[in-house]
């Protein structure tokens, strides 16, 4: 059977992304992302100007609602807002319209109430609210400012732009320059050659003084007996050392011309120059040896990541710590463990009395393994083994030099159940920062599905030297 070639491989993993995506968007698009299933809230503003239906409702920056209709009522306008079910609502809770900037869209901020306070119910009412900046008036306020300043420069323009003004402008630029420039020629004249003599007649002076206390400080030395010109003038017995030991020095050169001694063979002898040489050539292709292995050894590298994920339709998070090995460039291997909010199922069949019952227990405490086998071949990799404590497999597509990856997974093949089966795209935003968005167990027929998004941190073995060396070590 021939192999199939890179580029079909490429095409195939590009039309199943084409086919998740699209079912993807279908699930969006049917959830909503979980805020349909909020309950109503009403809230009455004088003035809604700018506001949009389906507008984003924000406690702290954080939405938690959208805006679901927006009507008149007594002259007022009456905006239901569609909560999140996890979010409650104290009784005195502020509702204010603001927005993105100063011509941004419009949003309905909310600011919390008192703790301990009751609830509003669904379907109940905001009382506090809080009016929104007009930007009319403030439109109709810049302009009158404006048009201060244009008076302001219209009165300047009559006193400079006439004739007289002009002149007496020019006159003024005129005899400043002059008076500058007759400044600074002659403080330059005058200044330059004052400064310059006074300047080497210090710096003359101090290098007389360091060198007479110098030459006084050698001749008291010397005169007291103390260094070797001193000893060769007080003491007698230190000349005839120094006769003796040149005396000796002038034998050593005797004997290395005759060719006595290592240096004399040295330098004298061919046979020894050829051998150092024969030892040097061998030391060098040891070297050559020790090389190459360090260069193999650089091949080697360690990455450290942690990945976090927040699921749409539940509302929790799901975090992987991931050790990732990689002894060649086309080799790696994969170690982990996932926080799994929901944990893992454990299936009990109980029979008593010929009736068998099953029991299912989920384990939201768990922590789930990840261990992996990994081989790239160009742009794709391939991987196997333990995904979430389950048997599995993954393909992972590279581009843009590896800063955007598509990843899918499938594991836990259950007959009970459908595979939990994964599929996300993962963008390099910054040298170790990673943004993610996928769909988490989009067949799972048990409710599990849910669209995500996450973010991801990852250090190479080079980034860990650096932060571990960084950390100081108590004392």
């Amino acid at each position: 059977m021939s192999s199939i070639s890179a580029e079909a491989k490429v095409g195939l993993f590009v039309l199943a992304a084409l086919i998740i995506l699209g079912y993807m968007s279908f699930r969006v698009g049917e959830y909503g992302f979980g805020l349909k299933k909020g309950y109503p809230v009403n809230v009455v503003f004088d003035n809604a100007t700018g506001l949009e239906k389906d507008a984003s409702v924000q406690i702290a920056g954080v939405e938690v609602g959208r805006v679901d209709n927006i009507s008149l009522k007594d002259g007022k306008a009456l905006v239901t807002l569609r909560m999140l079910p996890s979010v409650k609502l104290e009784e005195d809770v502020e509702a204010k319209i603001k927005s993105y900037g100063i011509l941004g869209d419009k949003y309905v901020d909310i600011v919390p109430g008192t703790k301990g306070e009751t609830y509003i119910a669904a379907g109940g009412n905001i009382t506090r609210t809080a009016q929104q900046a007009d930007i009319d008036k403030l439109l109709i306020e810049l302009g009158t400012i404006a048009s201060d300043v244009m008076k302001v420069t219209s009165s300047l323009k009559d006193v400079v732009a006439s004739e007289k003004g002009e002149a007496n402008l020019k006159a003024i630029i005129e005899n400043t320059r002059s008076i500058t420039e007759n400044l600074n020629r002659v403080v330059t004249q005058n200044d330059e050659k004052l400064n310059l003599m006074v300047t080497n007649l210090g710096e003359a002076s101090a290098e007389m003084r360091k060198a007479f206390t110098a030459l006084n400080s050698i001749v008291e030395r010397i005169d007291s007996g103390e260094g070797t010109i001193g000893q060769l003038v007080e003491n007698r017995d230190v000349f005839d050392n120094l006769n003796q030991t040149l005396a000796s020095i002038r034998d050593i050169t005797d004997k290395i011309n005759e060719g006595e001694g290592t240096i004399g063979k040295l330098i004298n002898d061919e046979d020894t120059v050829d051998n150092l040489n024969a030892s040097l050539k061998s030391l060098e292709k040891s070297m050559d040896g020790i090389e190459r292995y360090v260069s193999k050894s650089e091949q080697f590298k360690t990455f450290l990541s942690y990945r976090g994920e927040y699921l749409f339709d539940g509302g929790d998070g799901k975090g992987y710590f991931d050790l990732t090995i990689r002894p060649k460039e086309d080799k790696f291997y994969v170690l982990g463990i996932v926080a799994d909010p929901r944990g893992s199922l454990t299936v009990t069949d109980t029979t008593v009395g010929g009736k068998t019952t099953r029991t299912e227990t989920w384990d939201r405490d768990e922590l789930l393994f990840t261990a992996q086998i990994g081989k790239r071949f160009k742009d794709i990799a391939l991987r196997g083994g333990i995904f979430e404590s389950t048997g599995g497999a993954g393909i992972d597509y590279f581009a843009f030099e590896d800063k955007l990856q598509l990843t899918f997974e499938a594991f836990d093949f259950d007959s009970d159940k459908n595979a939990h089966l994964k599929a996300y795209a993962e963008y390099q935003l910054l040298k170790h920062i990673y943004l993610s968005a996928g769909w988490d167990d989009f067949i799972s027929n048990e409710g599990n599905e849910s669209p995500f998004i996450g973010f991801s941190i990852k250090f190479e073995d080079e980034d860990l030297k650096y932060l571990l060396g960084s950390v100081p070590i108590p004392k």
